[in-house]
């Protein structure tokens, strides 16, 4: 057998495998020849393994397929399976967000009434002012109008949850904190705290929104640290934006939060200080509120805050075009 070259010999033994120069392999087995026990010879017999490196590539190629189609199969089965066991629990979820927005939907206009009436009874005969009657249907009227902002915050959320958060136009954020700040001026007064504005950027911006919503956040933002604020106090609101997003600093000079539950403030019905948000009115769903406009639109709230030293919540939001 001629080879290209001189082949460089793998293993040395009967049996040897041999590769050209072209990478071409050769198996080939040696014999010694002898004649009265004297060695004259060598007997060598080869051939080429050209058509079994072949075969063998293609067995790779077929095995390397058949695992990568296995292991796709595999990852779509336990996908498709992961979905199928989460249908009855995604039907629960819906059915419990319908049950919320038809229930909150039920109780407006009992409660309407309720309110209603009460105030018509107190209207109608202002001799019941400063009787024990007189005060027990006061009390009625605060619960009833506390009961309706709760039902109110609740069908708003369930609103939320489904995606139903009415049509989306151009907003523009520096008329909309004017607005804001001009409607609360008066909530600050009472509380005695100073409500400022700043808007660093001199051009307008501008964000695709629910202005009703957006309105709603930011406001809710506005009155928690008004009420997290004591006496004397100061908060401030700060427009900035970068290249992408507009952002929306709401400062107070409050009690803080601490660390441990600042990761739970957007609960639902999570309350920090449980006293103090009774006194307010508070339910527990104005951040949570906020939290979810804020991801209806795309962006989001956080936090940054130190016992003693008050509360920083940034919005962000995608800016238009």
């Amino acid at each position: 057998m001629q080879l290209d070259q001189t082949p460089r010999t793998i293993q040395i033994e009967n049996w040897q495998t041999l590769i050209n120069s072209s990478g071409t392999r050769y198996r080939q087995i040696e014999q010694p020849l002898y004649l009265k026990k004297n060695l004259w010879g060598y007997l060598q017999v080869g051939r080429s393994l050209s058509d079994l490196d072949r075969h063998l590539t293609v067995l790779r190629l077929i095995l390397l397929i058949g695992w990568l189609a296995t292991v796709l199969l595999v990852v779509w089965s336990s996908w498709w399976l992961a979905g199928l066991a989460m249908q009855p629990v995604y039907r629960s979820y819906q059915q419990m967000q319908q049950f919320t927005a038809d229930a909150a939907h039920e109780f407006r206009t009992p409660l309407a009434a309720i309110q209603s009436t009460v105030e018509a009874i107190l209207t109608l005969h202002g001799q019941l002012e400063g009787s024990e009657i007189g005060d027990k249907l006061a009390v009625l009227k605060r619960q009833s109008k506390r009961l309706s902002q709760l039902v109110g915050d609740l069908l708003l959320l369930a609103r939320i949850d489904g995606r139903l958060v009415g049509q989306f136009s151009s907003c523009c954020l520096n008329d909309l904190l004017s607005d804001i700040i001009e409607e609360l001026a008066f909530v600050a007064v009472e509380a005695n705290v100073t409500l400022v504005m700043q808007a660093q950027p001199q051009e307008l911006l501008y964000v695709k929104g629910n202005e009703e919503q957006l309105y709603r956040m930011i406001s809710n933002l506005i009155v928690n640290a008004i009420q997290a604020t004591p006496s004397g106090g100061k908060v401030s609101l700060l427009l900035t934006c970068n290249e992408r997003e507009a952002l929306i600093q709401i400062q107070d000079t409050g009690v803080g939060i601490a660390p441990e539950e600042q990761i739970q403030i957007f609960n639902r019905f999570y309350r920090v200080q449980q006293d103090r948000s009774r006194r307010t009115g508070g339910s527990g769903l104005g951040l949570p509120i906020a939290a979810a406009i804020a991801q209806i639109h795309r962006g989001s709230i956080s936090v940054q805050s130190q016992l003693g030293q008050g509360s920083t919540f940034t919005v962000r939001l995608p800016l238009e075009n």
